[in-house]
């Protein structure tokens, strides 16, 4: 899995300098993605996916989330019916699935997600919002290039991302 860091820029010229400074650093164009509100220039930036402009992460994470809950539950009220009609191998059937549910719903609550409806009072002050997918281990060195080289960079925190970079979720 891969982590994409976010960084705040106050202008176009800040936000190209950064992406010139990471591309001097053997990091792919395809690695980054620029984000602001309709209307601000981005020219020379690389843009980004359809899915990223859209949020899907969020889209994603919240349908797999209410599925997550829905089986749950659902095999909470098939293991009360199960005790009540004293079928056993249902009632270890169901505590199987919530056992799962419960485990994977925690094992993705822990993992830091960041969603671009936190980005919206940066985006009517024209900020631009540079994504960088990097694998967990370059996370430091990025952040040390743009705090080095970037003075005007705000970091605004890390997420996940899958590591197949063509799916630009």
């Amino acid at each position: 899995m891969y982590r994409r860091l976010f960084f705040l820029f106050p202008d176009t010229k800040d936000a190209k300098e950064a992406v010139h400074n990471l591309i001097k650093e053997d990091i792919s164009i395809k690695q980054i993605h620029a984000l602001a509100k309709p209307g601000v220039n981005l020219d020379g930036l690389p843009a980004p996916a359809p899915n990223q402009r859209r949020d899907m992460h969020t889209k994603i994470e919240n349908t797999l989330w209410n599925l997550n809950l829905g089986t749950f539950f659902t095999a909470l009220i098939i293991l009360t019916l199960s005790f009540i009609s004293a079928n056993y191998y249902l009632s270890a059937a169901s505590l199987v699935v919530m056992t799962t549910t419960y485990w994977t719903g925690y094992y993705y609550l822990t993992k830091p997600t960041i969603h671009l409806s936190g980005f919206h009072a940066a985006f009517e002050h024209n900020e631009i919002l540079l994504m960088i997918d990097v694998p967990k281990n370059q996370v430091a060195k990025i952040e040390q290039i743009l705090h080095n080289k970037s003075p005007s960079a705000l970091e605004e925190g890390i997420s996940w991302t899958p590591s197949d970079l063509t799916m630009n979720v």
